[in-house]
């Protein structure tokens, strides 16, 4: 498992102007949330957005809180701004490094199916799988080769592979993936053309006045 370390601040000052003030100085509120109690903190934007773009929320960071104190966190949630899309707020869950939690992993694939090279589409109906383990094991993701996939062919969560020290928690039977059919566009229908029976004249178009 890969170390991820993140500086932080303490904040003092809390409320939406203080929050807005954080912001405008580069920087996103947070709170840690354990074991050990609450703290405010703040990190700053661009190093956490770039860490968040590589691990996702997923994987264990390192928090150097204050006076050299450190906690390993997941991301337990975060705010988007609706307009910017931008992150705004995060919340911290601490972890016992000895303790087994639940958490969330996602689920890699690799290859370029058969069934896809030959016209099929190859459909996700999920990307991540809940399990449960030590913080020490948690791994990046977990892999699944679709490469001898066919059309028609699908994988579940009983069909990956796991390892052993790993609990999942999600339905092994429930889908991750189809090998669907090649989508067929139906051909456009003819209007009917109209009939004159021998010995009748053709129908005149209604008059308008």
């Amino acid at each position: 498992m890969a170390v991820h370390t993140l500086e932080t601040i303490e904040r003092e000052k809390l409320g939406k102007e203080a929050a807005s003030k954080t912001r405008n100085a580069g920087y996103i509120p947070a709170v840690l949330y354990g074991h050990k109690g609450t703290k405010n903190l703040s990190v700053k934007a661009s190093e956490f957005e770039s860490l968040f773009e590589e691990i996702g929320e997923h994987s264990i960071i390192t928090l150097k809180v204050a006076n050299k104190e450190t906690a390993e966190v997941i991301v337990k949630d975060f705010q988007l701004d609706p307009v910017k899309r931008g992150i705004i707020h995060i919340d911290f869950f601490e972890i016992e490094m000895g303790k087994a939690l639940r958490t969330a992993i996602p689920v890699k694939i690799e290859g370029v199916s058969s069934g896809v090279k030959k016209g099929g589409i190859l459909e996700t109906f999920i990307r991540d799988i809940e399990i449960e383990c030590l913080p020490k094991d948690i791994p990046d993701h977990v892999s699944v080769d679709v490469t001898n996939l066919e059309i028609g062919d699908s994988v579940h969560i009983k069909d990956l592979m796991i390892p052993e020290n790993l609990r999942v928690i999600s339905n092994p039977e429930q889908v991750v993936l189809i090998v669907g059919h090649p989508t067929k566009v139906a051909a456009p229908v003819a209007a009917p053309e109209a009939v004159t029976v021998e010995g009748e004249a053709p129908a005149e178009a209604p008059k308008t006045e």
